[in-house]
């Protein structure tokens, strides 16, 4: 066991390594003058925004629903192509911003944000909603949602631990899974019959 987190140590800090000499450079040039006040303002931050997303989420959920009534689309397609734009659009906005800095350490940063991002987002919004079906007892109708779910988080789980570069092509992939999630919801949905 000492030797598996031996290799494990050897093998985090070549990728480390292969970041190249800029890592120093940007650590210098982002110094933080007063830590105390950064707590205090991130702190605050993240009050605004959660108060600012307890606000909204109940007008957005009435605002899918009647979007969807009015067009006849399924509340699902709605909120799987539409919302995702709109409540992911600041971390989409964070990668860009890092991407541009054109630097090895930005680039891993910026995986490293989004990656995380997808984990929490899909295991705290999964396991919140399979929580309150279980103790509330609700009906549950979405077997193929959760299903396509789990296939592409499975998919780029496996994908993104056998790897730590990523060449370009490795995004077609990933971009491939939300077309083939949503094709795959619709079979399941409405050639199938599941529910």
């Amino acid at each position: 066991q000492i030797f598996i987190k031996e290799c494990i140590f050897q093998e985090t800090k070549k990728e480390h390594d292969l970041l190249g000499d800029d890592a120093g450079e940007e650590e210098e040039e982002e110094g933080v003058d007063d830590p105390r006040g950064t707590t205090i303002k991130a702190v605050l931050f993240l009050l605004i925004g959660t108060c600012i997303a307890a606000a909204f989420a109940d007008p957005l959920v009435d605002a899918v629903g009647n979007f969807s009534t009015a067009t006849s689309i399924p509340s699902f397609f709605i909120s799987f192509i539409a919302l995702p734009l709109a409540t992911n659009s600041s971390e989409a906005v964070s990668a860009i911003i890092f991407a541009s800095r054109k630097k090895k350490r930005s680039a891993s940063l910026t995986f490293s944000e989004l990656y995380g991002a997808v984990t929490m987002n899909n295991v705290l919004c999964l396991s919140v909603f399979l929580a309150l079906v279980y103790l509330r007892g609700l009906t549950w109708d979405f077997s193929s949602e959760v299903l396509v779910i789990l296939i592409v988080c499975i998919v780029m789980g496996v994908f993104g631990s056998l790897r730590t570069t990523f060449a370009v092509w490795t995004s077609f992939i990933a971009f491939a899974l939300y077309p083939f999630s949503l094709i795959l919801v619709y079979v399941l949905d409405y050639v199938f019959g599941w529910s």
